[in-house]
């Protein structure tokens, strides 16, 4: 039987533990805050004298394949697509994958693009589901509609990138809705080291009605005036800037999001292309291409770009908001358990040394500490253990030291591109504080989901429904 002073002596050790923990997450957040915050100075003044007017106009820019895996998207396939056709870039297509929808993604698509069946010879380098039709719209030259049985993104990726004509691929998310120049930014940095740059990522924000907010505002970011969707993109943005940014500069940029990524093709064919073995395609394939080339001492680089490029939809509920983030902490706990060969091993360099050691403390057991934190206060309370006072100053402490990283990403990024709103900014600075009280419980709890997920296993994608509409998207 458990003694009270054995009780007591293991609240103490967590105690400890914890602040440990909590010191070394403060600790790294902070070197990477400085070293993201360089690269990006770096960054802006690199795209102060980029010539992309000589970009768009130059015979040798690298055309691009943009990938965009559909599946019952009725409701936003076609601003998204539209939102693909209008990138000012000299030579790309498009490729529209329905990935065997049920519902009316198809058809809207035969109607809005003037689709007709073509013949096409699909080249199956890599391994997909049966190809149904090909389609090419007659009104759109650049884009191709391929219909396929369902097999999931990853596959749809596969099949899309069987069928593109170009070098790079542009893989992105058919909920999404893009800056005109999405494109641009992303290839004038890669055509400048095309022979080491194998994938690029950049930013984007969370919308409940992307395709209503690319429409209504004259900034490229826009908050939503919702608080769940609000800390969604803060989330976003701090991810990006905080942490993408940096590691991008120590060459550990350790995911491409599947929202937007550029792959160069001739890496994803080499590497069997997108695993449908795994949660999610996008965190796996970039641990894929570090450890390949890692292992094999070849020159390459994985970058993320510091540019506000799109909207992408986010769930408008916590149930749904859970859903999704227990799929994120599923994922990046079987890729991490995957390539654990890589850590803490000077052959991996920065990846197995800053990189994976990250995602195995602070992305997979963040759950445990946290649970553990709340296990132990409970005791405490119960032990009489628990000064009052000083666990309020305490969490004030949290509450505000956790808005730093949000604050300093947010005033970073406008300080370069000015793509917010001063109503925006100015909530943001609000919110900060609160993401602590209001927003990290339901991800704990999602951590907590997507841990149990993994230990048992499952696979699901988990598909959160699209978000009501006020009004019928249009482009």
């Amino acid at each position: 039987m458990i003694t009270t002073n054995a009780l007591a002596t293991g609240v103490r050790v967590t105690v400890i533990v914890l602040g440990a923990y909590a010191a070394l997450l403060a600790l790294y957040t902070a070197v990477m805050l400085a070293v993201a915050s360089w690269e990006g100075h770096r960054r802006r003044r690199e795209q102060d004298v980029e010539d992309f007017d000589r970009v768009l106009a130059s015979r040798y820019t690298i055309p691009v394949s943009i990938i965009a895996p559909a599946y019952n998207e009725e409701g936003m396939v076609v601003p998204a697509v539209r939102s693909l056709l209008a990138q000012s870039y000299p030579e790309f297509e498009v490729i529209v994958v329905d990935d065997g929808s049920t519902d009316r993604t198809l058809a809207v698509l035969i109607e809005t693009f003037d689709l007709v069946p073509r013949q096409v010879f699909v080249r199956a380098r890599i391994p997909a589901k049966a190809v149904r039709m090909v389609y090419r719209s007659r009104s759109e030259p650049r884009l191709i509609v391929v219909v396929k049985e369902n097999g999931g993104k990853a596959d749809a990726l596969n099949c899309g990138a069987n069928l593109a004509r170009y070098r790079y691929l542009c893989c992105v998310d058919g909920d999404t809705m893009f800056t005109t120049e999405a494109l641009l930014l992303s290839m004038s940095l890669i055509v400048k080291d095309p022979g080491r740059i194998v994938a690029a990522a950049s930013m984007f924000g969370i919308s409940l009605e992307p395709e209503v907010a690319a429409r209504n505002s004259t900034h490229v970011a826009k908050l939503n005036a919702d608080l769940l969707g609000d800390f969604q993109h803060l989330d976003l943005v701090r991810a990006f800037v905080a942490y993408r940014m940096a590691w991008s500069r120590l060459s550990c940029m350790m995911c491409v999001s599947g929202g937007f990524g550029v792959w160069r093709r001739d890496v994803v064919v080499e590497l069997g292309g997108f695993s449908p073995s795994f949660t999610c395609e996008d965190i796996e394939l970039t641990f894929r291409i570090h450890e390949k080339m890692l292992r094999e001492q070849r020159p390459y680089r994985i970058i993320s770009l510091p540019n506000m490029i799109a909207q992408t939809e986010g769930p408008d509920n916590v149930r749904s908001l859970i859903s999704q983030r227990a799929r994120w902490q599923r994922v990046t706990m079987e890729t991490v358990w995957a390539y654990r060969r890589m850590l803490g091993r000077r052959r991996y360099a920065a990846v197995g040394l800053l990189g994976l050691p990250y995602y195995l403390l602070f992305e997979c057991l963040a759950p445990v500490f946290q649970l553990a934190a709340f296990i132990s206060l409970g005791l405490a309370a119960w032990l009489g253990m628990m000064s009052w006072i000083g666990y309020l100053a305490f969490l004030g402490l949290m509450t505000f030291g956790t808005a730093i990283p949000t604050t300093v990403s947010v005033l970073l990024h406008d300080a370069g591109y000015r793509d917010y709103s001063l109503r925006d900014l100015a909530r943001m600075m609000l919110l900060g504080p609160l993401d602590f009280l209001l927003y990290r419980p339901i991800l704990m709890w999602a951590g907590l989901v997507g841990t149990w997920q993994f230990l048992r296993k499952e696979k699901g994608w988990n598909k959160f429904d699209r978000n009501v509409r006020r009004a019928a998207p249009d482009a």
